[in-house]
């Protein structure tokens, strides 16, 4: 998720239970180039790379200038916003199934490490069939499946009985399969995990704001129930964020970027709308903090 799975969202994610994490789409060219918005968010430590691109020889040379901080290399063939399709990357490649296949292979050649790619199950309409073979072929290491079509976008229901087939498909020849779409509760994760045989889900839009989910769904699914964050909770765990956030890229900067995940901390709590305004206003740590004095006892307050 661009703007949302920098490091700090990682690190967190992981302390609270996922199974591993990707980096923000990163663009091949930005790499090849030595683009300056694309160096930032290049990982610093060893982590799985998600790249997008349209050609293969050079989303091949982007991976091999990766390759000493990648830890698996993941095509993003699923991302339906305009800015990337229209350069025939992202979901635009499900056009042609077969330089998917291509870019697969290149990479396997190219790299020493595990390689994926990410889908949708159509452009306007399921077209998975012709989607899947020319990547059977390939033989990638895994494939995430978003359930919907490009023309869907983020809107409906996806579709987990066409990643079902998928699944079905990829198991005979011996390839991963994750299921992605409406990841939004540890209900629905568990719910996922036990009634479809995909190897795992992905947990993108429903960790925004809310990192727990992870451990929450461990619990659900080995304890039978799990436990609530309190508010004092869910924003001391901001606080942390913040503050490993502002240490990276400074204060002022932290405020803006969080803007977007605030929502998730404060979902389905009273008083969210007048504390979310409240945030907006706010320029620092401290004054985040200040802000909080309203709503966590001083005892309960994170020191960071």
């Amino acid at each position: 998720m661009a703007g949302y799975t920098d490091e700090v969202m990682r690190q967190l994610s992981l302390e609270w239970g996922a199974d591993f994490v990707f980096s923000e789409m990163i663009s091949v060219e930005g790499v090849l180039r030595g683009s300056g918005k694309t160096d930032q968010i290049i990982p610093s430590a060893p982590t799985r790379i998600q790249l997008f691109g349209s050609c293969v020889s050079r989303m091949a040379k982007a991976a091999a200038r990766l390759n000493g901080i990648a830890t698996w290399i993941d095509i993003n063939a699923g991302c339906p916003v305009r800015k990337v399709t229209r350069r025939g990357a992202g979901s635009a490649l499900l056009r042609t199934p077969e330089k998917i296949a291509e870019m697969i292979v290149a990479l396997k050649e190219t790299v020493d490490i595990p390689v994926s790619v990410k889908i949708r199950l159509g452009i306007e309409n399921i077209e998975t069939e012709a989607i899947i073979y020319p990547i059977l072929k390939a033989k990638p290491k895994a494939v995430f499946i978003h359930g919907r079509t490009v023309s869907q976008g983020y809107s409906g229901a996806a579709n987990w009985e066409e990643i079902e087939r998928l699944t079905q498909i990829l198991h005979s020849e011996g390839i991963l399969s994750y299921g992605s779409g409406d990841m939004y509760s540890p209900e629905a994760i568990a719910k996922a995990l036990r009634q479809y045989s995909v190897d795992g889900v992905v947990v993108a839009r429903g960790a925004i704001g809310n990192p727990w989910i992870f451990r929450q769904a461990r619990d659900l699914i080995e304890f039978g129930s799990y436990d609530n964050l309190t508010l004092p909770e869910r924003l001391n765990y901001f606080l942390i964020h913040f503050g490993r956030l502002a240490e990276a890229v400074g204060e002022e900067q932290a405020v803006r970027d969080l803007r977007k995940s605030f929502a998730g901390y404060t979902r389905n709590i009273r008083h969210a709308s007048n504390l979310r305004s409240e945030y907006m206003k706010c320029n620092s740590l401290s004054e985040v903090k200040e802000l909080f004095r309203n709503y966590i006892p001083e005892r309960q307050l994170s020191k960071y």
